[in-house]
C-alpha cells in the first residue's frame, strides 16, 4: 500500500498540471470582440438563396425535410466580414428525428462559406458541429479565419439529412481577434509541460527501457501529431478540394454556349451544382476524419504494445502492467490537453476513447502473443 501511494505521488505533478490545463483552457476565451455585430437573428427575407421547406417564426428558423424530400437551407451574405481577421459564429440548434445521411455532414448544421471573385469556394475551416437524431437546444460557437483569397462570405443554415426537422435560434456573427494575453498563457503552459516532460523522462526511466528507441520514436510521432496545427492536417485534403473546385468551375465554363445572348440563370440548376459541390467536399472531410481516427488508434496501440513488450523483456512483475496501463491513460489525457496549445485545435472525448480502444486492443494482442510463446517454450515440447 505504501509503495502504491509513493507511485501515485510520483505522478501527482502531471495529474495536477493536466487538471489545470483542462480547467483553464476550458473556460478561457482566447478571442475578444474586434468590431460591431455583423449579423444578428437575420430575417428570412434577407436570405439571398433558399431551398426546401424553410420558415421563420419569432426569430426561430425551421428547416424540414420530409422522407424522400430535398434538403432545406438558407444562405445569408455576411457584409464586412473580410475587414477582420476572424469571425465568431454563434447559434442554437434543436433537432427532431433528423436522420443523418450517408456522411457525417448530412445533418443539421451551421456553416461558413468563403468565395473568391469568380464565385468559387475558397477551401478552409467552414463548418460548426452538426446535429442529428432528436436533440434539445444545443449552443454552437466557433471562430473562422478570413482567408485572403475570399471576396465574399456566406452564412449557411442547412439540413441535409434524409428526413426530420431542425430549428436554428439566436444566430449571430461577431468579428473577433486573438487576445494579447493568450500568447503569454500559451507560452507559460508550454514551458510547464516541457519541464514536466524532462522530469518524467528520468522518473519513468525511459532512457533505460529495453525497447527505448522504438518507444521514444512512437512518443515523438504522437506528440508531433498532437501539436500539429489544424491547417497542416487539412493541407492535403484542401489541395484535393481546390483541384476539385477548379475542375468543376472549368467544366462549368466550358459547358456554356458561346453565344452573345445567354439564357437567364436557372436557380434550381445552381442549387443542384452547390449540392454536388458540398457532397464532394463532405466526402473529403469524412476521409480526413477517418484517417485522423485511425491515427489515434494505431499510434496508441503500437505504443502500448511496445511498452508491454519492453516490460516483459525486463522481467517486470505482473502488477507493473497495471501501473503502465495507468501511465498510458494519463499520457493519452495529456496529449489531448496539449491540443489547446496549438491555437486551432481542442481536445475531444472521442479521440481519447480511440486511444483507449487502441491500448485495449494492443494489450489483448500482447497477452495472446505471450500465451503463444509460453506454450511454444513449454518443457516437453519437441
Amino acid at each position: 500500500m505504501k509503495n502504491m501511494w509513493s507511485k501515485l505521488k510520483m505522478r501527482l505533478p502531471a495529474i495536477i498540471l493536466l487538471a489545470a490545463t483542462l480547467l483553464f483552457w476550458g473556460i478561457y476565451d482566447r478571442y475578444e470582440p474586434a468590431g460591431p455585430v455583423l449579423l444578428d437573428s437575420p430575417e428570412l427575407s434577407g436570405a439571398f438563396r433558399m431551398s426546401g421547406d424553410v420558415t421563420r417564426t419569432n426569430g426561430v428558423f425551421r428547416l424540414h425535410v420530409p422522407a424522400g424530400g430535398k434538403p432545406a437551407g438558407a444562405r445569408f451574405h455576411i457584409s464586412g466580414a473580410l475587414d477582420y481577421p476572424f469571425i465568431r459564429i454563434q447559434g442554437r440548434i434543436r433537432t427532431d428525428e433528423v436522420v443523418r445521411g450517408r456522411h457525417v455532414w448530412n445533418s443539421a448544421r451551421l456553416s461558413v462559406i468563403q468565395r473568391d471573385q469568380e464565385g468559387r469556394r475558397v477551401v478552409g475551416n467552414d463548418q460548426l458541429h452538426s446535429e442529428f437524431g432528436t436533440v434539445e437546444w444545443t449552443p454552437q460557437q466557433d471562430e473562422f479565419e478570413m482567408l485572403p483569397e475570399a471576396s465574399e462570405v456566406e452564412l449557411v443554415l442547412h439540413h441535409s439529412g434524409t428526413s426530420g426537422t431542425a430549428w436554428f435560434d439566436s444566430v449571430s456573427v461577431q468579428p473577433v481577434k486573438i487576445k494579447t494575453t493568450y500568447r503569454w498563457f500559451k507560452t507559460l503552459f508550454c514551458i510547464l509541460w516541457l519541464g514536466m516532460g524532462f522530469l518524467y523522462f528520468h522518473r519513468c526511466r525511459l532512457d533505460r527501457r529495453r525497447l527505448r528507441i522504438l518507444i521514444l520514436l512512437n512518443v515523438i510521432v504522437i506528440l508531433y501529431g498532437t501539436l500539429m496545427p489544424a491547417e497542416w492536417i487539412a493541407a492535403v485534403p484542401q489541395k484535393g478540394k481546390e483541384v476539385f473546385l477548379r475542375t468543376a468551375h472549368r467544366m462549368k465554363t466550358d459547358a456554356k454556349p458561346k453565344v452573345k445572348k445567354q439564357a437567364a440563370p436557372n436557380p434550381d440548376a445552381e442549387a443542384e451544382r452547390h449540392r454536388k459541390e458540398e457532397k464532394m467536399l463532405g466526402q473529403l472531410d469524412q476521409l480526413v476524419t477517418n484517417a485522423h481516427g485511425m491515427g489515434h488508434f494505431i499510434l496508441f496501440a503500437s505504443l502500448c504494445f511496445l511498452v508491454y513488450c519492453s516490460a516483459a523483456l525486463e522481467g517486470q512483475h505482473s502488477l507493473y502492467y497495471l501501473k503502465v496501463a495507468f501511465d498510458l491513460l494519463l499520457f493519452s489525457g495529456v496529449t489531448e490537453s496539449l491540443q489547446y496549445l496549438t491555437g486551432d485545435r481542442t481536445p475531444g472525448i472521442h479521440d481519447w476513447l480511440l486511444d483507449v480502444y487502441g491500448m485495449i486492443t494492443a494489450f489483448l494482442f500482447f497477452l495472446a502473443v505471450r500465451a503463444v510463446l509460453i506454450f511454444v517454450r513449454r518443457p516437453g515440447r519437441s
